[in-house]
C-alpha cells in the first residue's frame, strides 16, 4: 500500500511539475509577445516620425530646387541684359535680387537621432535599415559639407557686391538696383560670378 501511495504521489508530483513547467512556458510565451508586441508598435511609432521627418526633408529640397532654378534664370536673364547691352529698366530689380539668393537645408533628423539611441535593430527591415543609415550618415552628412562651402562663397562673393547694389535690405520682392547699371555692366567679376551661379 505504501508503494502504490508513493507510486501515486510521485505521479501526482510529476503532474504537479509538468503543469508548473506548461504554466511557466506560457508565462514566458505571453511575455515575449508582450515585449514583441511593444517593440513591433514602437517600431510603427518610429518609422511613422521617421517619415513625417523626410517628407518634409523632401519639400525643402524640392524648395530649394526651385530656388536655385530662379536664381540660374535670373543670371541669365542679367547676362542677356549686359550682351546686349540694354539700358536699364526697373523690371530687372527682381532679377538682381534673386541672382544673389541661396538656400539652407532645413533637415529634421529628431527622429534617426531617436533610434540610434533605442538601437538600429528596432527596425527589423535589413534593406530600410540600410538605406536609413546610408541617407542620415552619408548623404545628408555631404549635403551639410556642400552646403558650408557654398555659402563661404556666397558670403565672400556677396560681400564684394555690397558696393554695387543699393537698397540690399528693402522689402522682400522688391528686388535690389544697381548703383550704376552701366559700370555693372563693364564689371568683370560680377559677370563672371553670373556664368559661374548660373551653371552651377
Amino acid at each position: 500500500m505504501k508503494e502504490q501511495k508513493t507510486t501515486r504521489y510521485l505521479k501526482y508530483a510529476v503532474g504537479e511539475i509538468a503543469l508548473v513547467v506548461v504554466g511557466i512556458l506560457i508565462a514566458l510565451q505571453v511575455n515575449n509577445w508582450n515585449e514583441n508586441r511593444k517593440l513591433k508598435n514602437a517600431e510603427i511609432r518610429l518609422l511613422k516620425e521617421m517619415r513625417a521627418a523626410l517628407l518634409k526633408d523632401q519639400d525643402d529640397i524640392i524648395s530649394n530646387i526651385a530656388e536655385h532654378e530662379f536664381a540660374a534664370h535670373s543670371c541669365s536673364i542679367i547676362l542677356d541684359a549686359i550682351e546686349e547691352d540694354r539700358p536699364y529698366h526697373d523690371s530687372l530689380r527682381v532679377y538682381f535680387a534673386s541672382a544673389l539668393n541661396t538656400t539652407r537645408f532645413v533637415h529634421t533628423s529628431g527622429p534617426y537621432e531617436t533610434l540610434k539611441i533605442k538601437g538600429p535593430d528596432l527596425v527589423e527591415n535589413d534593406s530600410l535599415r540600410l538605406k536609413l543609415s546610408e541617407y542620415y550618415d552619408t548623404h545628408v552628412d555631404y549635403q551639410f559639407d556642400l552646403q558650408r562651402s557654398s555659402l563661404e562663397s556666397f558670403n565672400n562673393a556677396l560681400e564684394k557686391q555690397f558696393e554695387l547694389f543699393k537698397n540690399f535690405f528693402s522689402v522682400p520682392g522688391q528686388g535690389i538696383e544697381p548703383v550704376d547699371f552701366e559700370q555693372l555692366k563693364r564689371n568683370n567679376y560680377y559677370q563672371s560670378w553670373l556664368q559661374y551661379t548660373r551653371v552651377e
